[in-house]
């Protein structure tokens, strides 16, 4: 699993998307953003104020936000604070507050907004965003190939390719062979490149490159008949059912193919692209897509991808926003809720970093 070198730390707070800046020098590590906690900083805090021009009707804002907020503790139980002794709107601002500091102890990114409607109907709303640490998703598919090729891992090779069948076919990861992906274009300018620049020097570099590409197009196409195979989806059960573990590198193979199996079971027609256009950009130029960075690879080891992942941090570089999962939910009586809205990809995620890490650590 790689990260996106070239974005300098991203300053995370609740927000709709990332924002990476540029960096001119050497990339610098991600790092915490938040100050130590110094002694009179442990005391609570009541939330600030500042009254506008003009209120909202205190009768049906109360009315609105208290019917909303029950429908919110209904779903995740929490506790509301007592606030009979406060006048509004101290009242809401402080319940908000407190729920929100609730939501901040869950695992997951979680902010909390109160809305209007067009007829000024006032609701909670939860936004719940997966945040993907700026990491490129590529999955490496000729570590597998080579496995296929040893008779003794035949077992474990078949249940892997199950799980590439399950992230091809029903999670949607794009293939880097298929001519529309994002990184088929980038290996065809690869190419280019190297047949123009490279052809009459006698580069060591240059000659291995040629070679890791042709490598990475003939067992890359070999590969993708056979992920193309919904056999292989259809005997995935199966395979995990009868797989029986000698090495720690067998269980850990099992352990991925478990947990692909029941996202399959699960949720076995969701995308891992299903929640990853709701969010809304000012513009539409200089945002690092979700299927730039989530996509199958012929391999993450060489000097191709070396010269293919720097290609690829100069063009996010130049970014501002980036394509994350994201899911707006409104607490009132006409929409269907969940308390764990992005439970797909809380699970699907860390899936692919550990089948990322098991197929570059293959031994």
């Amino acid at each position: 699993m790689q990260t996106i070198q070239t974005a300098r730390g991203v300053r995370r707070k609740h927000r709709q998307t990332a924002r990476c800046a540029g960096s001119k020098k050497e990339p610098e590590q991600f790092c915490s953003a938040r100050t130590p906690a110094d002694g009179f900083l442990r005391h609570s805090f009541l939330p600030l104020f500042e009254k506008g021009e003009k209120l909202p009707d205190q009768f049906e804002v109360e009315n609105d936000f208290f019917n909303s907020l029950a429908i919110l503790k209904g779903l995740y139980g929490f506790e509301i604070r007592n606030v009979a002794n406060k006048s509004y709107p101290y009242n809401i601002l402080l319940i908000y507050a407190d729920i929100q500091k609730q939501l901040s102890q869950s695992a997951q990114d979680i902010e909390l907004k109160i809305i209007q409607d067009d007829d000024g109907t006032v609701k909670l709303a939860t936004q719940h965003c997966y945040n993907t640490c700026n990491t490129l998703y590529y999955i490496p598919v000729l570590p597998l190939y080579r496995l296929l090729q040893n008779r003794k891992q035949k077992q474990t090779a078949e249940l892997l390719l199950s799980v590439f069948a399950y992230l091809y076919h029903i999670a949607g990861i794009p293939y880097y062979r298929e001519n529309n992906s994002y990184l088929f274009y980038n290996y065809e300018c690869m190419e280019e490149w190297l047949l123009e620049d490279l052809q009459d020097e006698d580069s060591q570099s240059g000659n291995s490159m040629i070679s890791e590409l042709n490598k990475a197009s003939y067992y890359g196409d070999v590969m993708h008949r056979k992920i193309y195979n919904p056999y292989h989806l259809n005997v995935f059960e199966k395979r995990v059912n009868n797989y029986k573990v000698n090495t720690s590198f067998e269980n850990d193979c099992l352990s991925v193919a478990k947990k692909a199996l029941g996202l399959l079971q699960k949720y076995p027609s969701d995308t891992i692209f299903r929640n990853t256009s709701n969010q809304v950009f000012e513009s539409e130029e200089g945002i690092i897509r979700a299927e730039q960075y989530i996509s199958f690879i012929a391999d993450t080891d060489g000097i191709l991808y070396e010269n293919i992942a720097r290609v690829i941090n100069d063009e996010f570089n130049e970014c501002s926003e980036i394509e994350e999962p994201t899911v707006l939910q409104i607490y009132d009586a006409q929409n269907e809720l969940s308390n764990t809205a992005l439970d797909f990809e809380y699970r699907l995620f860390p899936l692919l970093n550990d089948l990322c890490t098991l197929l570059n650590n293959m031994p």
